[in-house]
């Protein structure tokens, strides 16, 4: 998160625990349909990035906006070695260690309460994830440019887009929990990535994001 955005990172120390549970279960009713509409794009993420990347092992992952750190785990299960997450939100650290220790990871992953810009990096991680993070930040140019000056291999992030049906209603629930949410068009992305200095990606549709896969 942006400590630039206090309101999303409120927004998330809150709900962290509602976040999560789309990874968990499968709701009925209004919850289940937001999970299948506004949220649908959670799973479909998870999935292509991790069928992506298949064998980890021994690589390096940091894992900005980690949340209560599934794709840290993921990665651990894959081999990954100095997996770290990051994260604004206090009650998403909290609840990731938590999680952490219930699937016997505590002593495989790190995570930091810190904003991703007030993080020393010294050396390149081998991949870097910032998924469900470029909705909430103020200035994503700056971000972005530490993001491919942080990574030597692979770089995984989601952008929401601003042409989907949903777009407006999920808008509308954030700004009534106090929590500004910012929206791409792929030409949006493609010049925030160009003037980061990127050079070999892709960008993929998956439900209402766009999906950015970089390569080094």
């Amino acid at each position: 998160m942006d400590k630039r955005n206090p309101g999303a990172i409120e927004y998330f120390h809150r709900r962290i625990d509602d976040f999560d549970s789309i990874y968990r279960d499968n709701h009925a009713g209004l919850r289940g349909f937001l999970d299948r509409t506004l949220r649908a794009s959670v799973k479909r993420r998870f999935k292509l990035a991790f069928d992506i990347l298949g064998d980890m092992s021994g690589r390096s992952v940091l894992d900005i906006g980690c949340g209560t750190g599934r794709y840290m785990f993921e990665a651990v299960r894959r081999g990954a070695l100095g997996v770290i997450g990051l994260d604004a939100a206090a009650g998403a650290i909290v609840a990731a260690r938590k999680l952490a220790q219930e699937q016997g990871m505590g002593k495989k992953v790190e995570f930091v309460q810190t904003d991703f810009m007030d993080f020393e990096i010294s050396n390149p991680y081998n991949i870097v994830f910032a998924v469900g993070y470029f909705d909430y930040i103020i200035e994503p140019a700056t971000h972005l440019e530490k993001m491919q000056k942080s990574c030597d291999q692979f770089f995984f992030a989601s952008f929401p887009r601003l042409w989907h049906p949903m777009t407006p209603i999920r808008k509308i629930r954030l700004a009534l929990n106090r929590c500004p949410v910012r929206f791409y068009t792929r030409n949006s992305v493609m010049k925030l990535l160009n003037d980061a200095g990127f050079k070999n990606y892709e960008i993929r549709i998956v439900a209402r994001d766009f999906i950015v896969i970089a390569r080094r």
